[in-house]
């Protein structure tokens, strides 16, 4: 499989970019997407160490954006990385993500839930774009403390589970602005796993289409085939693309996926599909995403 979402350390996965690309040719994945959460940082060096072993890597991210209180995420595919304007727009998000994580952090040393500070998770997370929630977790392991990263969901729900969550209270993009910030960029906005927002997908995704909406991640590991149906038929009806991928976390992830076990079998279409929208071709109608 083609696997058009993969993670690294330098967002919310536990594995280097070196780590993945092992696990990728193990693999016999030679076409993939490096999709980390709001950032581009990656990018550059994954390309390069692909094209060292015959891999392809398709330029992506995947970003964050709120709409009706739930956190949508979008992917973007064949983006032009450097573009200025996504960057500026990659640094709100980070702001806003990195100062969440480090009040939550602050949050459970005042209660006394944890003892660690959130100056020392910065210290040692000053590689990355963004401090997540997480990074508590890898700087704690990293300082010794008697954690194994597979546990981090139990360590979750110890700790910031105690807490409503509030971060989409007052983010700063909707997914309408992220699908044309991608637009900007040159790429393909892509609705990630919509299957998690239940009932609200199929209608989170119709407002989206008028904004620029190119395609769902129909193929995911928690879509059965009744559900890929749900999503091919969205994609079909409305003339867009459909992606898929493993959201690979390294250990971090905790649904049955690896690299290149989810994807799709040929990136035609989704370079067809750019290079209509780029002519407009697109606009007259002249993009089929019939196989």
């Amino acid at each position: 499989m083609i696997d058009l979402h993969i993670h690294s350390d330098l967002s919310d996965g536990t594995d280097s970019i070196e780590e993945i690309i092992e696990i990728a040719r193990q693999n016999s994945v030679k076409e993939f997407s490096l999709t980390d959460h709001d950032t581009v940082s990656g990018i550059d060096q994954i390309t390069s160490l692909a094209a060292q072993h015959e891999m392809t890597v398709i330029p992506a991210i995947e970003l964050t954006s709120v709409s009706n209180g739930h956190s949508i995420h979008m992917l973007g595919y064949l983006i032009e990385h450097k573009n200025r304007q996504l960057l500026d727009f990659i640094k709100i998000t980070n702001e806003y993500t990195s100062k969440y994580s480090l009040d939550m952090i602050s949050k459970l040393n005042r209660l006394g839930i944890i003892d660690y500070r959130a100056s020392r998770v910065e210290e040692l997370m000053s590689f990355k774009d963004t401090i997540y929630l997480s990074d508590l977790y890898k700087a704690m392991i990293r300082d010794g403390h008697p954690y194994k990263l597979k546990d981090w969901p139990d360590f979750y729900m110890r700790t910031y589970n105690r807490f409503s969550y509030t971060f989409p209270e007052k983010f700063p993009f909707t997914s309408a602005d992220v699908v044309e910030i991608i637009l900007e960029a040159g790429g393909i906005p892509v609705f990630a796993h919509p299957a998690r927002l239940g009932n609200e997908d199929l209608k989170e995704m119709d407002k989206l289409l008028a904004h620029g909406l190119g395609g769902v991640e129909v193929y995911y590991p928690y879509h059965d085939d009744k559900l890929n149906k749900r999503y091919n038929d969205f994609v079909s009806k409305n003339n867009l693309v459909a992606t898929g991928g493993s959201d690979w976390h390294g250990d971090f992830t905790t649904w049955e996926a690896t690299i290149g076990q989810f994807g799709i079998k040929d990136t035609k279409l989704l370079y067809q599909y750019a290079d209509a929208r780029s002519t407009g071709f697109l606009c007259s109608g002249g993009f089929s995403n019939a196989i």
